[in-house]
């Protein structure tokens, strides 16, 4: 197991795809090719589109309320032109997903990556998965946002346990996921929007 980046990839898509009641159109900014190959596992995906370059015009380009899952395989951005650009091609049950500073030892970056998301979307919820950081297995985190769905009270247990092809994506790991440290609790309390 020493390659282990299949579980950002697995965390980053299938939460969000398993927390939507009905994704059609999904928006990857960033990452790899292996994400888009990790979304076309969902069948009744009408359109899956990926950028990597000239994010912003690309994304000003867009319909507005197009996008039911938009995932940021990226470092956070905290740029708040960037999240009004994609808060207005979200639909408006839609599902935002993104990389994030680590929670136990990147507290400043994170309340900022919480703050900005918890002035757009009524659910921000944290969650983490683990990766390789040389020899060392470490535990990084993810964001979840949205206007309407609870990651946790909304997930599709039939597409999450009964999609083929995953290798470490479950039910089970999605809720668990969720799962915060009485710290970390205690420390963003009010900016963790459940």
């Amino acid at each position: 197991m020493t390659n282990l980046h299949y579980i950002k990839d697995e965390m980053l898509v299938h939460v969000p795809l398993c927390t939507h009641a009905k994704p059609e159109n999904v928006l990857i900014i960033g990452g790899c090719d292996k994400i888009k190959v990790e979304a076309e596992k969902h069948y009744g995906l009408s359109e899956i589109i990926t950028l990597t370059e000239n994010i912003d015009e690309e994304m000003a380009n867009f319909k507005e309320d197009h996008f039911d899952v938009i995932i940021i395989a990226d470092n956070f951005r905290v740029d708040r032109v960037f999240w009004g650009l994609l808060n207005k091609t979200l639909s408006s049950n839609g599902v935002v997903t993104t990389v994030a500073s680590n929670m136990l030892t990147e507290q400043k970056s994170f309340e900022s990556e919480l703050k900005t998301l918890g002035e757009l979307f009524k659910v921000v919820m944290p969650y983490r998965y683990e990766g390789l950081n040389g020899e060392v297995v470490t535990s990084n985190n993810l964001l979840l946002a949205s206007h309407t769905y609870h990651p946790t009270a909304d997930i599709n247990l039939q597409r999450a346990d009964l999609t083929d092809g995953f290798n470490y994506y479950n039910s089970d790991i999605a809720i668990g996921a969720f799962h915060l440290p009485t710290v970390v609790r205690k420390e963003f309390l009010g900016l963790v929007k459940l």
